[in-house]
């Protein structure tokens, strides 16, 4: 039998398709709408209180900060609206609803407001979640926790594509819930942790951390840092590979992330169109690796050594070449390996990585090497209208199989001389 609160399931699907496009609307501009709410306000006139209702649960369990921040800003300005939320929160077994709807009864609400507030919290209680009541005490006794508590931090990417997401969220009663996960772009989740801290020794440990490893690491959103992990969780689910114990457990204390795909930080600050138009930057794309971050990038030894072997064969040839002519048949073997190392897949790859980049090297106040490496990324389009190599890419091969040479160099040394002379 269906619970009287709540709407049936084939009642509530058809319901929710009639407010999807305002639940929807609302996560997307969540950010421009929680400064200026008015329009939106006037939108949810429309709706019946019980539209309201799942309008407001939706809205909360798929969102992030900012849409809590947009209920934060609703919430107080229509009664209508105020009693649809503080009954939807009763439905949303999650700390955050606690505080929500703490926040209300210290806004000093109408009658029949506080009566729907100490209605939900009764519910969340008989739920299992620890929730103060409100009483009748001064509003001004309680002070939530604010959205602002959650923190992201991100490392830079190594040649594999592997890098290191932090997230610390807030833990009712009191203090926070930290995970971090070692992920990559080709098999995500490598290695996943969670553990109760507090803000202090978070960064205590984030600070030993700086100095033992050759990282970068920089502050980023948190929803994003969470969605980075979901992204990377389901790139190990289509290989086949299930989600840890460890991640599992932890999953609902990481509250709601992002919708996938991800759009690059970068693009908060830098625009794609300029990017593009950069086509200097582009071209000075190769002087990246001179950076201690990008030191660790290498094609694979084991995708590098048909060109490798082509390089050799070209440094012995019997035939006696100009200068111009190894150079040339150098490049021939570069422009031949991008060709066929770098599909489309494979550019899509690369570009998100120096994207990635792009924002690391912009917080650590490295504008210019910022813009371009996301001009490098933009430029891995296909049809980008350069003719040459694209200067990244084209340096990356040369670095790969120069180091390989080398390595091959050092070997040839150190084997001891096969006929011993007397």
């Amino acid at each position: 039998m269906n619970s009287p609160n709540k709407p049936g399931k084939k009642k509530l699907g058809s319901l929710f398709l009639k407010v999807e496009a305002f639940v929807s609307e609302a996560q997307e501009n969540a950010q421009s709408l929680s400064k200026d709410p008015a329009a939106l306000i006037q939108n949810l006139q429309f709706l019946s209180s019980e539209e309201l209702e799942i309008f407001f649960l939706h809205l909360l369990q798929e969102g992030n900060e900012q849409t809590l921040l947009l209920a934060e800003a609703i919430r107080g300005k229509e009664q209508k609206l105020d009693l649809a939320l503080a009954e939807s929160l009763g439905h949303w077994v999650s700390p955050r609803a606690a505080i929500l709807l703490h926040a209300m009864a210290s806004a000093g609400p109408s009658k029949a407001v506080a009566k729907s507030i100490r209605k939900s919290i009764f519910r969340l209680k008989s739920k299992g979640l620890p929730v103060e009541e409100v009483g009748d005490r001064s509003p001004a006794v309680y002070h939530p926790p604010p959205p602002s508590a959650s923190e992201g931090f991100l490392s830079s990417i190594d040649g594999g594509g592997n890098r290191m997401v932090w997230l610390i969220r807030p833990h009712l009663p009191q203090g926070m819930v930290a995970v971090h996960a070692l992920i990559s772009d080709l098999e995500g989740i490598i290695d996943f942790d969670g553990f109760e801290t507090s803000r202090k020794r978070f960064h205590e440990y984030l600070a030993q951390f700086l100095k033992d490893v050759p990282w970068g690491i920089v502050e980023a959103d948190p929803d994003y840092c969470h969605g980075l992990i979901v992204e990377a969780s389901e790139i190990g689910q289509k290989q086949g590979k299930s989600p840890s114990a460890e991640f599992l457990k932890w999953q609902p204390a990481m509250g709601s992330s992002r919708k996938l795909p991800l759009k690059p930080l970068i693009y908060q600050t830098l625009k794609e169109e300029e990017a593009k138009s950069r086509l200097d930057l582009l071209e000075r794309s190769a002087s990246l690796f001179q950076i201690h971050f990008y030191q660790s990038w290498f094609l694979e030894e084991k995708e590098s050594q048909k060109y490798l072997a082509f390089v050799q064969e070209a440094g012995s040839s019997r035939l006696v070449l100009t200068p111009y002519q190894k150079e040339s048949r150098l490049m021939d073997i570069y422009r031949q390996a991008i060709d066929e190392l770098f599909d489309e897949s494979r550019r899509l790859l690369y570009r998100r990585r120096l994207e990635e980049m792009a924002y690391l090297l912009w917080k650590k106040g490295q504008e210019n090497e910022a813009r371009m490496s996301l001009a490098a990324a933009v430029g891995m389009e296909a049809g980008s209208g350069i003719l040459a190599p694209h200067p990244f890419l084209l340096e990356l091969v040369k670095r790969s199989l120069t180091a390989l040479l080398e390595e091959e160099e050092k070997k040839k040394k150190r084997e001891p001389a096969l006929i011993v002379r007397p």
